[in-house]
Parts: structure tokens; C-alpha cells; sequence
């Protein structure tokens, strides 16, 4: 099923990435096709078109409206289940490059929405990690040593917006960022479309084939694509059936939108899977009462 099809509704999706995209109804050609319409293959997608090569984007769904519709929007530099952790599983060389490579693509994401003219509210801000009311904060002391071996930019400081937490202890991160998702991907689809790629919505992928001379991706309806490379960009893998599939553990979080007259910063607690608080203004026109639930698998 496609995930455009669940029946929650998120803040963001008011906004149609591509509504004009049609099914594959006849074989096409290209030198890249991306299979999957979110951030990932949009933003894999653009890089290539802008280095001249000629790009198809496949979606089951409509173009952008899977699981980049229901994010929370945080474009962090920062690892969700904290850096000491990950030192201790992967090693600090490994650490610096995770945060090396997500400092990275944050930067991109600025430069493209700026080259591009695209208005999606990105912005800079700060964040904050704090420990869960009533847990040991100590944990924040690990959590600042293994930050700082990184060598990132981080600040011991004191008070998170809920009552009573005035002088909790937390750590500032500065330069992190938000943006609104999906006008970012129909800035990118403008983008893709005047460098002459094809957007291919409800096609549903059968099959990804090999061979010497490139892959021809089989779709659902009987048409296929015909490239010299394959870029598989969906939230979980259709093209292998074990090797992911069978170290990943579906589960769901959810996301409360409050008002709050706190300063437009965004803070996560340390404390439990993608726990997070963003402060930011509400978006203009009809409220909402629900927000993204995002589905995470992770090996």
C-alpha cells in the first residue's frame, strides 16, 4: 500500500508537490532512474539533472507525498540516539563522519533552496538536548564529552520551556535548521522538470533487472524504464528482500503540535527514540490537530 494512503494528516500536506505528474504509461529511457519520490530520491535526482545527466523519477504514490510528508522537519547535524552511543558501536572516526556528512547536507539543502529560489522557510536555529523529566542527567556529561572528541560546536546551558524546568541542564547546539519539506520537494521537481527529467506518479515498481549493459526497471502496469543505473530511494528497499529487510524493526512515533511562546528553537530530549520538541510558528492558514507519525525501521 502506499503510505500517501494512511489516513493520518500532517501539517505540510496541504501542499501538492507535483500534482501533475501522470503515470508511466509508455517505456522510457534515461541514464538514471530513481525509484522513490521522497527527499532522498528528489534530492538524488537534482544533483544528477544538474550535472547533465538525464534523469526518471518512479513513485507508487503521488510524487513526494510518502514519508518525507510526515517528518518533524529537523535537519540536524546530530545523532538521534546520541554520539556517546554511536562512539561506542561504530568508533569516533566513524562519528565525525556522520556528523561531518549530515553538516554537509544541511548545508546543501541551504544552498539549493537558495539557488533555486525556493520558498520553503528554511531557516537556522539552535537545538537543545535535555535529559527526560525525572531521569539522570548525568548522562548529558557523557553525552558533551563524546560531542566535543567530535569536535562539535556545543554548549553546556541551563532551562527547557516546561514548568518547573527552568534550570534543567542541556546542551546548545547551534547552526541546526527547519524547513517546510514538501515546498522544498515542489522547488525541486520545478527544478528537475526545467533540466528535462520525467516525474512518473502512481507507477508501482515490479522489478529491478541487471545486466552489461545497465537495469531496465519493470513496473506494475507492464511499462518499463530502460537506464544505465538504478537509484533505489525508498523508505524501505524493493530491490532486496533479505539482506535489509531482515535487520530492520518497524515501529511508529508520533508528533503533538502545541502552541508554545517559547523562541523558535528546536529541542529533543536525550531520553527515548526521537522524543523531540521543536518550537517554531505556526504555519498560516487552517490549524490542524494531528502531525506527522513517522514510521522508522533501522537495522
Amino acid at each position: 500500500m502506499s503510505v500517501s494512503k494512511e489516513r493520518t494528516v500532517s501539517l505540510w500536506m496541504e501542499t501538492e508537490v507535483a500534482p501533475e505528474a501522470p503515470p508511466l504509461r509508455a517505456d522510457d529511457r534515461a541514464d538514471v532512474v530513481v525509484v522513490g519520490s521522497g527527499i532522498a530520491g528528489l534530492s538524488t535526482a537534482y544533483e544528477l539533472a544538474v550535472r547533465g545527466q538525464d534523469v526518471v523519477v518512479l513513485d507508487r504514490g503521488p510524487i513526494g507525498m510518502g514519508m518525507t510528508s510526515r517528518t518533524t522537519a529537523h535537519l540536524t547535524s546530530i545523532c538521534d540516539d546520541s554520539f556517546d552511543s554511536y562512539i561506542s558501536l561504530r568508533g569516533l572516526e566513524a562519528a565525525k563522519l556522520f556528523h561531518q556528512t549530515h553538516s554537509e547536507a544541511v548545508n546543501r539543502i541551504e544552498a539549493v533552496q537558495r539557488e533555486e529560489s525556493i520558498p520553503c522557510n528554511f531557516r537556522r536555529l539552535d537545538g537543545f538536548l535535555f535529559p527526560a523529566i525525572g531521569s539522570d542527567p548525568s548522562v548529558l556529561t557523557k553525552e558533551l564529552e563524546a560531542v566535543r572528541r567530535i569536535g562539535v560546536a556545543v554548549e553546556g546551558v541551563r532551562g527547557v520551556p516546561f514548568k518547573g524546568q527552568d534550570k534543567t541542564r542541556c546542551l546548545r547546539y547551534p547552526d541546526q535548521a527547519t524547513f517546510h519539506p514538501l515546498r522544498y520537494l515542489r522547488g525541486l521537481t520545478r527544478a528537475l522538470l526545467a533540466r528535462n527529467a520525467r516525474l512518473y506518479a502512481d507507477t508501482v515498481v515490479e522489478s529491478v533487472e541487471e545486466d552489461e549493459g545497465g537495469v531496465t526497471v519493470l513496473t506494475e502496469g507492464g511499462n518499463a524504464v530502460r537506464a544505465l543505473a538504478a537509484v533505489i530511494a525508498t523508505n524501505s528497499p524493493i530491490n532486496d528482500r533479505v539482506a535489509i529487510h531482515t535487520k530492520q524493526a518497524p515501529y511508529r512515533t508520533y508528533a503533538m503540535g502545541l502552541h508554545h511562546p517559547a523562541r523558535r528553537n528546536a529541542r529533543w530530549s536525550l531520553l527515548g527514540y526521537a522524543r523531540r520538541l521543536s518550537l517554531r510558528p505556526p504555519p498560516a492558514g487552517p490549524r490542524h490537530d494531528r502531525l506527522p507519525d513517522r514510521r522508522r525501521r533501522r537495522p
